[in-house]
């Protein structure tokens, strides 16, 4: 069933309700915002931006994913179904020799890994045109690799699963949040880039979900409504490295 909106003025005064003994006035200023806002919001003419959602999750802890959809999260643990590739018997996998047979028989990939960060906190400016390295990955993992630039993240919004300095690689060609939805995504943002788990809600209203929420009032959750939807995206992240924590 496709998530809507309809019934967030119920969440949004249970909550008021609940949090504030159903005092409109008391509740927007607890999470500073205009009171006529609040009213705005229960009255069905508009949902609240993510200044007023994070807010709403640092005061009260109401998740706004459930508030906008009545949806509660629940990723659970990360699997990446990914195989190693088979090596020819006999092979020295560990030698330069090896590595440069393989990408020659097109076993692996080259792709550029871009020196600026990108953010998986607040949104940074990514340059394409500067390029740190490049990345060499299993071909398989990469349908279209001429599609496909690798970053590093900056941030910890998206801790424990991608940590500060990971790397990852955006398949630019996947645009689409509907398609896209639940999948982890880089979100265009203020002329940057930011990773967050990507949440269809309509086609007027996208979130970008951090998966550490502590991270939301400083930034983590982005919203896109109405024409700022159809151009959210930068890709879809369908690759990533790093190192655990210490």
């Amino acid at each position: 069933m496709n998530p809507e909106t309809g019934n967030f003025p119920a969440r949004l005064q249970e909550e008021i309700d609940r949090q504030a003994g159903g005092v409109v006035r008391r509740f927007a200023r607890e999470i500073n915002v205009n009171q006529q806002a609040v009213h705005n919001w229960l009255a069905g003419e508009r949902l609240p931006g993510a200044k007023a959602l994070a807010a709403m999750w640092d005061t009260y802890r109401i998740d706004p994913l459930w508030l906008l959809t009545g949806e509660r999260r629940g990723h659970g643990p990360v699997t990446l179904r990914i195989a190693p590739p088979a090596v020819p018997p006999g092979a020295r996998r560990q030698t330069g020799a090896f590595l440069a047979e393989e990408v020659g028989r097109d076993r692996f990939v080259s792709v550029p890994l871009l020196a600026d960060r990108i953010a998986a906190g607040r949104p940074r400016e990514v340059s394409p045109a500067d390029i740190e390295d490049f990345a060499i990955i299993y071909a398989d993992w990469l349908p279209h690799p001429d599609e496909v630039t690798c970053v590093r993240v900056a941030g910890d919004s998206m801790s424990p699963i991608l940590t500060d300095g990971a790397i990852v690689a955006i398949d630019h060609r996947q645009r689409d949040p509907r398609a896209l939805n639940g999948k982890m995504v880089a979100f265009r943002q203020d002329g940057g880039a930011s990773v967050k788990w990507c949440r269809y809600v309509s086609p007027d209203l996208v979130m970008g979900l951090p998966e550490n929420k502590e991270t939301m009032e400083s930034g983590g959750l982005l919203v896109f409504k109405n024409e700022d939807v159809n151009d959210c995206l930068v890709g879809r992240v369908v690759w990533w490295w790093g190192l655990p924590r210490e």
